[in-house]
Parts: structure tokens; C-alpha cells; sequence
């Protein structure tokens, strides 16, 4: 026979219907509750303890929770006794005082309301992310104020802690995801970079921009870009601002590797990017010059290719194949990394050595390939 566990597990597995119904304005109470209501013949102690617990743990007892039906009637093995005929839930305060929800709920409900009062736009939100809400129910107030600001000053082009709300510096960083969807929501498309997955330049703040190394591997083009160093760092957007032409790129995964990098007519460098190197297509000029990767040879130096190469589909890689990594890998040790979905974007020849990498626990760094290998596997391309 079901007991008081059991009636609560099935109550809380309720919750989400309730919430559903009670979004919808439907009627839910009262509820029952699907249960065995069996004893076991023979077992007469065993069932007068069941009946007992079910007793004090119902709302007869203890004057809210589940409600019992009770039936009398005669049974070979119990004789004529009360037995339970129905479980149930008579009204949504004994319900959510059972599972121990009141104050959850009222957060919930609260926060519905408001949304719905002055930003009927969420109104589609709210159903399909009502636990999304309930959690984020703490916060509620610093959401709504960064709302009203943003619907009030779209684009603000200030850092997230320079706007002028009461909430900490890290509140945008921690409500990301939320904010995102209600934002997308709320504000007018003209005021959202709907290309932009980056959060502060999808809705016009400010941000610590990315700084990119860059080396020049020909003093002339140095000369064309008036600048007095050979090597310097540039934040991403003034990179983005270059009139660049005529000219080739090479990205490297490690910064010695990018210092040591041969001569190459009208070739820049760019270096020590990590994962971040995708953030390029910020860069639109890539787009229109010749690109080359050299990463590590292992699991995450292609997965970084692959990212980039879905930015710039023309990108080559260099000393990233198979025959690189059989001369080099001798000791070559990998992290253990295992990967969900290959990266989508390799040549062949380079998913051959992802595979073995990922397969033989391998990685090359790009350290221990001597310079001298580099001029002979990067080929002039104009």
C-alpha cells in the first residue's frame, strides 16, 4: 500500500502541472493522487501500521496535506474495517503546504504578476521557464530595474557596473542567460546586434575587449600600418578598424612560436589566443585575405581550427596533419580529453590526425617543433 513518501513524491511530480494550470487560470483542486491501495492479506500488523502512518500523516491529523476517502467494507482476510478509497488534495494551500512550497510559490506568483503587469511581452516566456523563474525569483528586483533601464536607454555604451542601479557589479554577469531572453523580448530589434551571440555587443555595453598580439613578418607592411613596433598588442575592435589589403595572416596558438615565426612578405601574425581566436570574425577584413591556423597538435588545437575555420571557411592549417605528428610524437602525452561531436570542420587529411589524437591520448605542442620546420610546410601564396 502507498505511504506518506510516496504520496509526496507523487505531489511533487504534480508541481509542474499545477503551476501550468494555475498560469492558465484552470481549476486544479481538489486532486487526487494515482495509488495502490492494496493491503496484504496475512499481514495484519503490517497493514494496521500502513493505515496507521497514512492516518497521521494526512490532513485529519495533522490538519493540512493529502486528504483520505475512507470505505468501509468487509474483507475475508481483515474483516469489516475502514479502508482507504481515494487520496487527494482539497485545496492548493494543503498542497503547498505538504510539499513545503508556500513561500516558493508566492515568489512565483509575484514575480508572474509583475511581468505580466509591465512587460507583457515575457507572457510567452513565462509558461515554458516557470522554473527558470522560480529560481531567479531572488533577484527579481535587480531583473526588472536592468529591464526598465535597457527598455529606457537602448545601447547605453557604458560598462555593465557604470549603469546607475542598485544591484553589485556581478549581477549582469550572473543573470546572463535570463536577461538575454527577456532583453531579446522586450527591446526593439533596431536596438539588438541579432549576429551577435556576445552579450555586451548584442545590447551595446561596453567590455574589456579582447587584445590581440600582432607581429609583423615584413618591415615594409609594418611601414604601410605607421606603426614604430614590430610587435604590439591591439585591442580587437581597432584591429577590426585597419584598412587592411593586400596581405596574409597567420594565427598561432603559442606566443614564442608567433616571435619566432620566419620573414614572410606582406604577412602579419597574430598570436596567444587560446579558444578565443573565433572571436576574430569581429575582424571582417579576415574574411578577404589569406588565413592560416597552426595550433597544437592535439584534441583542442583542432577543435580551435574547426571553430575558426566556421568563421573563415578558407583558413589552411599548417604543420597540422598526420605526417607532422607521426615525426614529432614520440613521448607526446595528451590531456585524456574526450570530445561529445567531432569538430565539424576539418579536411580529411586533419581528421585523420584529430582521430589519432583523440584515439592515442596524444599532443604535440607546437614547442617542440623546431623553427626551421616552418618555412618548407607553409607554402607563398602571392
Amino acid at each position: 500500500m502507498i505511504g506518506p513518501h510516496e504520496i509526496r513524491r507523487k505531489a511533487e511530480n504534480l508541481y509542474p502541472d499545477f503551476l501550468c494550470a494555475w498560469l492558465a487560470g484552470e481549476p486544479f483542486f481538489p486532486r487526487s493522487v494515482p495509488a495502490n491501495r492494496k493491503l496484504y492479506p496475512g499481514d495484519h500488523a503490517g497493514a494496521n501500521e500502513a493505515l496507521r502512518s497514512l492516518r497521521a500523516g494526512s490532513k485529519e491529523v495533522r490538519g493540512f496535506g493529502y486528504s483520505i476517502q475512507w470505505c468501509e467494507r468487509r474483507s475475508r482476510a481483515f474483516g469489516r474495517n475502514s479502508f482507504p478509497e481515494r487520496f487527494f488534495f482539497e485545496t492548493q494551500d494543503d498542497f503547498l503546504r505538504f510539499l513545503g512550497k508556500q513561500s516558493e510559490f508566492a515568489a512565483f506568483a509575484g514575480a508572474v504578476g509583475r511581468l505580466r503587469a509591465e512587460f507583457p511581452e515575457l507572457e510567452d516566456w513565462i509558461g515554458p521557464h516557470r522554473h527558470r523563474l522560480i529560481e531567479v525569483a531572488p533577484s527579481f528586483d535587480g531583473l526588472l530595474q536592468i529591464l526598465r533601464y535597457f527598455r529606457a536607454n537602448p545601447r547605453p555604451n557604458l560598462f555593465a557596473r557604470e549603469l546607475p542601479l542598485p544591484v553589485d557589479t556581478k549581477f549582469i554577469d550572473r543573470h546572463e542567460g535570463v536577461l538575454r531572453e527577456w532583453l531579446d523580448r522586450v527591446l526593439p530589434p533596431g536596438s539588438i546586434r541579432s549576429d551577435e551571440a556576445h552579450f555586451a555587443r548584442r545590447f551595446g555595453l561596453r567590455y574589456p575587449e579582447l587584445h590581440v598580439l600582432v607581429r609583423f613578418l615584413d618591415p615594409e607592411l609594418q611601414r604601410e600600418w605607421a606603426s614604430p613596433w614590430s610587435e604590439l598588442s591591439l585591442p580587437l575592435g581597432a584591429l577590426a578598424a585597419v584598412p587592411a589589403r593586400d596581405l596574409e595572416v597567420i594565427i598561432v596558438e603559442n606566443k614564442i612560436n608567433l616571435l619566432t615565426l620566419p620573414p614572410r612578405r606582406r604577412t602579419i601574425g597574430f598570436g596567444a589566443l587560446g579558444r578565443a581566436a573565433s572571436e576574430l570574425r569581429a575582424v571582417r577584413w579576415l574574411a578577404t585575405v589569406p588565413v592560416t591556423y597552426w595550433g597544437d597538435l592535439d584534441v583542442e588545437g583542432f577543435e580551435i581550427l574547426s571553430a575558426l575555420r566556421a568563421e573563415f571557411p578558407h583558413a589552411r592549417s599548417l604543420l597540422m596533419d598526420g605526417v607532422t605528428l607521426t615525426r614529432y610524437s614520440a613521448g607526446a602525452q595528451g590531456t585524456g580529453r574526450r570530445v561529445e561531436l567531432p569538430p565539424p570542420h576539418l579536411t580529411a587529411e586533419e581528421q585523420i590526425a584529430f582521430d589519432r589524437c583523440l584515439r592515442e591520448n596524444l599532443r604535440v605542442e607546437q614547442e617542440h617543433i623546431p623553427p626551421s620546420a616552418v618555412a618548407p610546410a607553409w607554402p607563398f601564396t602571392g
